[in-house]
């Protein structure tokens, strides 16, 4: 892995290490991550999770449940938990 260096104001540093921080995430995690986001909003998306036909289906799958359980009461918060007890 290639190593870069950048230079920014200290109090945007300390910002970024607090965010890390919080995330539990180290630095170079979060702006990875924060350049990641950015591409993908330029358009970028190379390379993408979401480009990946695994994720699509999963995503298709997703909204076409969300679709059908729309106004039922279902709760998937109660759902993980009834199987997490099941492990």
């Amino acid at each position: 892995m290639a190593r870069v260096m950048i230079t920014m104001p200290d109090d945007f540093l300390r910002e970024v290490d607090e965010v890390a921080a919080e995330e539990h995430r180290s630095r170079s995690e979060l702006i990875r991550e924060a350049i990641r986001v950015y591409f993908e909003t330029r358009g970028r998306r190379r390379g993408s999770l979401l480009d990946k036909p695994n994720v699509q289906w999963a995503l298709r799958v997703q909204e076409e449940a969300s679709k059908k359980l729309e106004g039922s009461g279902w709760d998937g918060a109660s759902e993980i938990r009834r199987w997490r007890g099941k492990i």
